[in-house]
């Protein structure tokens, strides 16, 4: 899954390369701020982006994440830690258009492989699942580089299997930058 995952960076960030096109790519890092399930759990996120400007209506834009997420319970005996690798459309309504700080609203259900399927005593069921998030930010500057966010974020396997516990954080603290 590694490797997938690898290929699979290496294949987006190869249309930047292009000649003459600006960058639709950046990177986000996220830290839980607050866990629910388990109530212990700590984590973060690296997230990269692709946004290939394509699929922008108004204030409606659509663009893609991909990335690795790691969670600890440090009060877990066994069944302490969990990689999650993600990868998911995000939709963004941006509130206004103008000025140097724009609001936003995000939704999204991606994809997710967990490399263990348990955390705590918790049984997550598999290995597959959706990662589930919704929240808002804001971007700044006039070349929206910047962007600041919570974000509430669930993994779930939508009852798949007989066991879904599942992992949620309901503050998660996302700071972003698009490359020039």
């Amino acid at each position: 899954m590694q490797r997938i995952f690898l290929i699979l960076v290496l294949f987006l960030f190869s249309f930047s390369l292009q000649a003459n096109q600006p960058s639709n790519y950046g990177a986000r890092l996220s830290y839980g701020l607050i866990a629910k399930e388990p109530p212990h759990l700590r984590g973060y996120q690296v997230m990269l982006t692709y946004d290939p400007h394509r699929f922008s209506w108004d204030e409606i834009n659509l663009y893609f994440d991909g990335g690795i997420s790691h969670f600890w319970d440090n009060t877990a005996v066994h069944n302490s830690t969990i990689t999650i690798y993600s990868l998911a459309p995000i939709f963004r309504y941006t509130f206004k258009r103008t000025g140097f700080i724009l609001p936003y609203f995000e939704v999204s259900i991606g994809l997710a492989y967990l490399n263990h399927t348990r955390i705590e005593n918790r049984n997550l069921g598999i290995h597959f699942a959706f990662q589930d998030r919704v929240g808002l930010g804001a971007l700044f500057g006039a070349s929206e580089k910047l962007s600041i966010g919570l974000h509430a974020i669930h993994y779930s396997n939508a009852r798949l299997s007989g066991h879904n516990s599942g992992l949620t954080m309901p503050v998660v603290l996302d700071i972003g930058y698009r490359f020039s």
